[in-house]
């Protein structure tokens, strides 16, 4: 492979946006399950669900791109990898197991024997809250990682035969999970319960992160020459997957099948959203010398603490629920679900980046935030170059995680 082409800015940007939808997704499906607006709340729902299947892209890209040129045996990586992901994951994994008692109402506690059988099943599962599952999906991918590298450099040259096996893989994967019955017998019904969060439901993206990033610089500008081709094509796997969702509900009633991650209908605006916001983070790149240094360092502050939201914001949506916030939106605005999304989200994503900064500036910060601890106090002169330095090592995910 060719040496490695340094900072992924483009990627940095995406990972922001992606985590916006992720913050998105959650408040949505918080504050929006009522018959009258349930079609609509789950439309943006199934746009979301972009975020898993786009962090699988960029966490390939970013890896990728990171270690051309940079030989490495796969204990070593594997050593490296595993220690930022594993501690993290264990640690939210307990946090949640208490937190989900003391502050969901409703929610007693268990004996300590159920308590410690469901710690450890959601240890197994990533079932310790709703997003930590991708914390097991970033470990395959570090578990393959070097079985990826390896076939990498035996088959970039063939980009388009690669990503017709990997298509093959994914679209199998969407129409076994999809349609197919589900199994009978409590052992095959558990298995099967958390297939969708094993590398075959994510191999197109594996595969498109990885040659993107092997391919990046004729990539991007096959995509500046031909951008309007490119958004007119998203433009229409766009239309037939929000086609196929309206079609298959109705006001008030939306089937399970119609939004699920893996429909097959909705593969297309996978695609088509990750294109465009890759695109976009095209745009933004090409320009963030000439806006200056605001706009870089706030991408570069957003995508620092990325990791921290993602495993702190279900949190802060609890608590908002407990204390009542959350009932307050539909007394406040009883007739606009829009305005009830956007204030909570924007309240969660602030509340999660203050915690993360907090987090950020203790002992335990590698353990929560799955950086190294941010001193309380940095001379002004370094501060911007060195959160661009801590951006750019690896994370507990290589660049973030998802959890619509």
């Amino acid at each position: 492979m060719k040496p490695s082409a340094g900072r992924a800015h483009t990627a940095d940007f995406v990972r922001v946006l992606l985590f916006a939808g992720v913050v998105i997704a959650h408040s949505v499906n918080a504050i929006n399950t009522s018959p009258d607006v349930i079609r609509s709340a789950n439309l943006v729902g199934t746009f979301c669900h972009l975020t898993r299947y786009g962090f699988v892209a960029v966490t390939l890209f970013v890896l990728v791109l990171s270690t051309r040129g940079k030989p490495m045996t796969p204990v070593a990586f594997w050593r490296r990898r595993f220690g930022l992901v594993v501690g993290p994951y264990l640690v939210w994994t307990l946090l949640y197991s208490l937190t989900d008692h003391v502050v969901i109402a409703d929610n007693p506690w268990p004996g300590p024997g159920t308590f410690f059988s469901n710690l450890a099943q959601d240890v197994v599962t990533g079932e310790g809250k709703y997003q930590l599952y991708f914390l097991l999906i970033s470990m395959q991918i570090y578990l393959a990682f070097p079985l990826v590298s390896w076939v990498l450099d035996r088959t970039a040259h063939r980009p388009w035969r690669v990503l017709g096996v990997a298509a093959v893989i994914q679209m199998a994967s969407f129409v076994f999970y999809q349609y197919l019955p589900r199994p009978s017998g409590p052992t095959w019904t558990l298995v099967y319960d958390n297939l969708w969060k094993t590398l075959p439901m994510y191999a197109l993206f594996v595969a498109i992160g990885a040659l993107a990033a092997v391919h990046h610089e004729a990539m991007n500008e096959w995509l500046r020459s031909h951008a309007v081709a490119v958004i007119s094509a998203c433009g229409i796997g766009t239309a037939f997957s929000v086609g196929g969702y309206l079609l298959a509900t109705s006001p008030g009633n939306v089937p399970l099948q119609a939004n699920t991650p893996w429909n097959p209908v909705s593969l297309p605006w996978f695609l088509a959203g990750l294109t465009l916001l890759w695109m976009i983070a095209l745009v933004w790149n090409a320009r963030r010398e000439s806006r200056g240094a605001l706009s870089s360092r706030t991408v570069s502050y957003a995508s620092f603490r990325a990791f921290g939201v993602f495993a702190v914001h279900p949190l802060i949506l609890d608590i908002l629920g407990r204390v009542g916030f959350i009932d307050a939106l539909f007394e406040w605005f009883p007739n606009s679900a829009a305005i009830r999304t956007t204030l909570l989200t924007a309240l969660v994503l602030t509340m999660s980046l203050v915690v993360v900064d907090i987090l950020l500036r203790t002992p335990v910060s590698k353990w929560l935030t799955a950086r190294s601890r941010v001193p309380l106090r940095r001379p002004r002169k370094s501060a911007a170059d060195s959160v661009d330095r801590e951006t750019a090592e690896p994370t507990a995910v290589a660049v973030a995680t998802p959890g619509t």
